[in-house]
């Protein structure tokens, strides 16, 4: 009983020691899969920030989208803790770049959430100039989807608080601004006088496009163009934008000069009156509206749509066909093979019963010789001495057993029934002797070992010795040589 009890805690802490190894093993593996799920997460980040600045909001969009699920999916766990701090400082800054993406595609309301959802992990790794930027950019999304003006007064509150916090003053001016331009449209001589200041101290070149359009309300033209020429930064990664605002502000300072024609105001006010539309629709993009006016753009969408489904059918139809055919050839070849494996099996059956009455006539000889011996023996026993016959003192009787020319004779008709596969055992194995083809043919048409010993004239320890040898000279690591034998003809046979 103690022994049993022994036994039983001795296999526990076994179990409980290899439970431990590989809880370690894994320990082990899991904090390396979380470490590269971070590092890809950090470079699909910046591919993603990358993209925004050249302007392929959708592209970047796509990055970010697959940054944050990389991101979100990691244990914390599995981090050590300078990882998990960035781990929460990425995620933080891929939803706010996410609002970005969306607020230039004019998706207010979906911004308005990734700045909200950013602002937890922002905070989290104490940023203090990215908490202002996420609560000026709330405001913004906010007051441009019809928001409350207390809500947009208090997020700018808090935008200017981290702000000051993180002693930057030029996001301080930049938060003002707009506080100015969404909040208090009247006051045009302080918002302009904030633009200036960020413009010629801080040098933010896309506040000159607004210092234009403030001038312009005071109708002073000459100040408006003064600041107009500065407008033209060509290496910025936003100068098609650059390009863009300056033709359209050209265009208002011509118009007010009163060197531009009926037509041309008219086509400027139509202009403006889009632009606004724009703006309204938070869901619109450009490119999807300019295309629901151009009915011959539609048009030939249509039809490179219906050209495509059609081709899609066709592909469809033809690769349906193709898997049809290919399972009747698969199904003919089956049929096939059924067929062959009938006709060899036909054919070694044939070859048995052809040396079946051969081995009978063995068998007869054999027994014939076993009771002449025993009657002998039983006469010698008594006495009486009695001469054994010449023709059982020298047992070589070729009607007994299966001579050279009998078993050529036998090795050719089976490699003829096979399609030659013996002749081709021969050239692959050429370590077979004459010796291992004779037992080889014997096992391929099914004689047992009495029946070999019969033919061969040798005990059947000698047929099992000869076993052994045949399966050393082919190098086949396999118990059973005689069906490997039976397989081996069976598949040259068919191939």
């Amino acid at each position: 009983m103690k022994i049993m009890c022994k036994n039983k805690v001795v296999r526990v802490l076994g179990a409980a020691l290899l439970g431990l190894l590989f809880c370690g093993q894994g320990c082990q593996k899991s904090p390396s899969e979380a470490s590269k799920r971070l590092q890809k997460g950090e470079e699909l980040y910046l591919l993603g920030c990358a993209s925004n600045q050249k302007s392929n909001y959708e592209e970047s969009t796509m990055f970010l989208k697959q940054a944050e699920d990389e991101l979100s999916g990691i244990e914390p766990s599995l981090l050590s803790a300078s990882e998990q701090e960035k781990r929460i400082h990425l995620i933080g800054m891929t939803l706010f770049h996410l609002g970005n993406s969306s607020e230039s595609e004019m998706l207010y309301d979906v911004a308005k959430e990734y700045y909200r959802n950013s602002i937890p992990y922002i905070r989290q790794s104490a940023d203090t100039i990215f908490l202002a930027c996420a609560y000026r950019d709330i405001a913004r999304t906010t007051s441009l989807t019809g928001g409350e003006l207390d809500s947009v007064l208090w997020y700018f509150g808090q935008a200017e608080t981290y702000a000051h916090e993180a002693q930057s003053d030029v996001l301080a001016l930049d938060i003002e601004a707009y506080r100015y331009q969404l909040c208090y449209p009247d006051s045009v001589a302080q918002r302009l006088a904030v633009c200036r200041r960020l413009a010629e101290e801080y040098g933010a070149h896309a506040r000159y496009s607004e210092i234009v359009e403030l001038f312009l309300k005071q109708q002073d033209t000459d100040s408006a163009a003064f600041y107009l020429e500065r407008l033209q930064p060509k290496d910025s990664a936003y100068a098609y934008w650059f390009e863009q605002s300056y033709a359209y502000l050209q265009s208002k300072i011509l118009c007010q000069q009163g060197h531009a024609e009926d037509a041309y105001a008219e086509l400027l006010d139509l202009y403006d009156r889009k632009i606004e539309e724009l703006q309204r629709d938070a869901g619109a993009r450009t490119y999807a509206l300019s295309l629901h006016y151009d009915i011959a753009r539609e048009q030939q969408l249509a039809d490179e749509a219906r050209r495509e489904r059609q081709w899609q059918r066709t592909i469809s139809v033809i690769l349906v066909l193709l898997l049809i055919l290919v399972l009747f050839l698969l199904f003919v070849l089956w049929r096939y093979w059924q067929h062959r494996r009938r006709e060899q099996n036909a054919a070694i059956r044939a070859l048995q019963d052809k040396y079946a009455q051969q081995l009978r006539l063995a068998l007869e000889r054999l027994q014939q010789k076993v009771n002449l011996t025993r009657e002998i023996e039983l006469q010698r026993l008594r006495g009486n001495e009695v001469e054994f016959p010449k023709w059982l003192q020298v047992y070589r009787d070729e009607q007994l057993t299966m001579n050279k020319e009998s078993l050529d004779e036998l090795i050719q008709s089976v490699d003829g029934a096979l399609d030659g596969a013996i002749s081709r055992l021969r050239q692959d194995y050429p370590d077979l002797t004459e010796s291992d083809m004779q037992f080889a043919i014997l096992s391929i048409i099914g004689a047992s070992d009495s029946d070999m010993g019969i033919l061969l004239n040798v005990q059947k320890q000698t047929i099992y010795h000869r076993r052994q040898i045949v399966r050393k000279h082919i190098h086949v690591e396999t118990e059973n040589i005689d069906a490997w034998l039976r397989d081996y003809v069976l598949h040259k046979k068919f191939h």
